[in-house]
């Protein structure tokens, strides 16, 4: 059963410190640890709310290059504004760092989810130094296809 909060009605800062059920549908992993969570949030008008606080967990990854499993600590400074979904399809909103949901039925895991599903690293590398390390290649010489004509001529 998931947890709703109204945000348009209640006492500011709500301070959030647990979470029960994050999903672990999430597809980056497995949780090593549990999600560690320390959220503070502000109404700052009638359809805008602040969220800042600490997100923390470590999920067990493939590194994508040796194969092997490592660690993927994650560990977000969360600073963003949420704003009701109705706004989404606003034209004039700017892009910003906003999170969108229905703020009568606010679902605090989606925005934990959303959060660490933005900040995981797209390329999953374990820190050993057995792991192979890929390095540029040297730069190649500019493809001139006529030099040998040139050089002929001159």
């Amino acid at each position: 059963m998931t947890n709703y909060l109204n945000l348009r009605e209640g006492k500011f800062p709500i301070k959030i410190d647990t979470l029960e059920n994050l999903s672990d549908d999430l597809n980056l992993g497995v949780f090593k640890v549990p999600v560690s969570i320390n959220l503070s949030i502000e109404k700052l008008s009638s359809d805008l709310f602040s969220c800042k606080g600490i997100i923390e967990s470590c999920f067990l990854n493939t590194c994508q290059v040796c194969l092997q499993e490592t660690e993927i600590k994650i560990n977000l400074d969360t600073n963003l504004i949420i704003k009701d979904i109705d706004i989404l399809l606003d034209i004039s909103n700017k892009p910003d760092e906003s999170h969108f949901q229905n703020l009568k039925y606010f679902q605090i895991e989606k925005l934990v989810e959303e959060e660490i599903c933005l900040n995981y690293p797209s390329v999953v590398r374990c820190e050993s130094k057995d792991c192979l390390d890929f390095t540029r290649p040297e730069k190649e010489e500019k493809l001139q296809p006529f030099k040998k004509i040139r050089d002929l001529i001159e």
